[in-house]
Parts: structure tokens; C-alpha cells; sequence
């Protein structure tokens, strides 16, 4: 097959048409432009460098970020649904791990949705749209007709931040995974800022933190991926970087909802021995803050990989600086 024919295929994706989908999607759903511009951009990043794609958290992140600055946060995203309706177009199969085409047909929607959300099920490309995918020229060709086709001229200009935000977030990450390896400055120079727009800053450092840590909470050890790779556990700067200017890997930890608070309120700090501190002030409510309590001196949990454990100085820093180490009186 040529680049032309997997031209018009992707002018004429079916997709569903209704009038509650916005001017900016020509008033459809944007499920499958969507997914193949994510797909597109991994492998330009070569993230994804097989013709195995599995709906990890890489191409999950892809896909919302496009979602979230085209139809917006107000409509959760299913990137499952288009990762198993984009077999309706004939150049995109379903395989198992051992790259076997699977037979669906006598298999329920819920059941096939289950397994790719497992990575039991992975997406294989025809050979040739893969290899086309694959050179920057007929990748962009693609780009264009997908952008031209199914998104109004005024998100465009939207579409082609994203993807410089996907493009230069990859970009940033293995600076960052370089830079854990050299000497750790508590301080770093603010001119990183204007090489990395900020959403390129965030997403990579969420990136680098959050799987360095699988996806758990250092304090509570808690570890909740959804089916759709949703994660429970954000990417906590030690030293703010307001203060620091510091993505360094080392100057992060990765944290749930409730953690992350309480460690930017200075109610909890880790120590040097990488133990947990509890504030004083969190007595003051004893019977409420118990859970809290409790891991007073625990250990936390840390990456595999010990280069990317968090500075001491780090977190010392934040000890001094931040973390409540009187009992004030309170206000309420």
C-alpha cells in the first residue's frame, strides 16, 4: 500500500457524527485522529519502536494531553474505545503478546476492552503504514491530513503545540535521567525555563518521577493504576521550584493526593535516612490524624534504581525550610 492510500484512509476514518461533539472536531467524535496523532508521536520520539503497540501510560498521557486542550477536562477520555474501534479500518489489527491475531468475534466488548486495558491485547499497524510512520516526511503527510481533516483550522495551531509539548517533554526526561547521574545543585539556573515551556517542564518530570517510583506513594506505599493507566501518585518537587529551578530526578518524589498536601504543608518531612518525620502540629488532632501518626519513623519507599533516590541535601532543605517542626497554636 502507498502513502497516498493511507492518506484517504485517514481522510475518511469512521467516526461517530453528533451534534453534542464541538465545532472543533467538525462536530464528531475525535477519538481515532486523536490516538493515531499520539501514536505518531511516540514513534517520532521513538517510544515506540515496534509494530506492538500496548496502551501503556506513555501513549495514555499522549492521548489526554491532546484531549484535554481540544474538547477539554469536563469529558473523560476512553482511549480504549478508539484502540478497539480503529479495527474498523482495515489497517489495524489486534494481536496477543506473542503477536497472533486474535479471534474477537465470539468475545464481548467489555472482555476485549479488558484485556487491552491489561496490555493482553496490543495494536499491530500494516507493515507498510508502520514503515511509513516511521520517516519523518510521510509521517508528517499523515499529520497534516489527519489535522486538515478532522480538526478546525482554529485548534491547529492547539494540535501543534501539543505534540511539540509530547515531542520536547521525551526530550527533557533523558536530560533529566542524565542529569541524576552528575553532581546534585540544591540550585539551578532559571534560564532552563526558557528552553522548556513549563508544560514541557511538568510533563517530564512527572514522567521521570512517577516511573521511577512504579507508580507509588513513597509515604504510604500505595500503588492504584487504573485499566486506562490513570495513576494515583503525582510528582512532588522537594525543593519547590519556584525556589530551586531544580527538575533534577533527585529533587522529586513521587507522592499520593493526601501525602502531597501534607508534605508541602510541612506536616511531614523525610529525613536523610529516608524516614518519615511527622509534624507536631498533626497532634493537635490526634484522633483525627492517627493514620498520620502512625508512620512516624517508617521507612519510604524508594526507586530500584539508587541513583535516583532524593538528595540529602535535599531533603534537609526541606526540613529547614519547610517542614513544621513547633506546635503553634491553632487557629480554629
Amino acid at each position: 500500500m502507498t502513502l497516498d492510500y493511507y492518506k484517504s484512509k485517514f481522510a475518511k476514518l469512521r467516526v461517530d457524527s453528533k451534534p453534542y461533539w464541538p465545532d472543533a472536531t467538525f462536530n464528531q467524535a475525535p477519538y481515532k485522529p486523536i490516538l493515531l496523532l499520539s501514536i505518531m508521536d511516540l514513534i517520532a520520539q521513538q517510544v515506540i519502536g515496534a509494530n506492538m503497540i500496548g496502551l501503556n501510560a506513555d501513549l495514555v498521557d499522549a492521548f489526554e494531553l491532546y484531549w484535554i486542550r481540544i474538547i477539554g477536562a469536563s469529558r473523560e477520555s476512553n482511549p480504549v474505545m478508539p484502540f478497539n474501534h480503529m479495527r474498523s479500518e482495515g489497517f489495524w489489527r489486534l494481536v496477543d503478546a506473542h503477536g497472533t491475531e486474535s479471534d474477537l468475534r465470539n468475545m464481548d466488548r467489555n472482555e476485549i476492552f479488558r484485556r487491552i486495558k491489561n496490555q493482553a491485547l496490543f495494536a499491530r499497524l500494516d507493515k507498510e503504514l508502520f514503515t511509513l510512520m516511521q520517516i519523518s516526511d510521510s509521517r508528517d503527510s499523515l499529520r497534516r491530513v489527519l489535522i486538515e481533516q478532522h480538526f478546525s483550522p482554529e485548534v491547529r495551531s492547539t494540535i501543534a503545540e501539543v505534540s511539540y509539548i509530547t515531542t520536547e517533554s521525551f526530550e527533557y526526561s533523558r536530560n533529566l535521567l542524565n542529569r541524576s547521574r552528575g553532581r546534585f545543585n540544591l540550585k539551578e539556573s532559571p534560564s532552563i525555563d526558557e528552553i522548556y515551556i513549563t508544560d514541557v517542564r511538568s510533563t517530564a518530570f512527572r514522567r521521570v518521577i512517577v516511573g521511577a517510583y512504579q507508580h507509588t506513594c513513597a509515604v504510604c506505599r500505595i500503588r492504584i493504576v487504573t485499566p486506562e493507566g490513570r495513576t494515583s501518585v503525582a510528582a512532588a518537587h522537594i525543593v519547590p521550584w519556584s525556589h530551586s529551578h531544580n527538575d533534577d530526578p533527585r529533587n522529586g518524589i513521587a507522592l499520593c493526593g493526601l501525602h502531597h498536601w501534607v508534605f508541602d504543608q510541612g506536616l511531614i518531612a523525610i529525613t536523610s535516612e529516608y524516614t518519615i518525620k511527622i509534624s507536631p502540629v498533626l497532634a493537635l488532632e490526634e484522633q483525627y490524624t492517627e493514620p498520620l501518626l502512625m508512620l512516624d519513623g517508617a521507612e519510604i519507599f524508594k526507586p530500584f534504581d539508587r541513583i535516583l533516590w532524593p538528595a540529602r541535601v535535599a531533603l534537609r532543605w526541606h526540613i529547614d525550610n519547610i517542614f513544621r517542626s513547633a506546635n503553634p497554636y491553632t487557629l480554629l
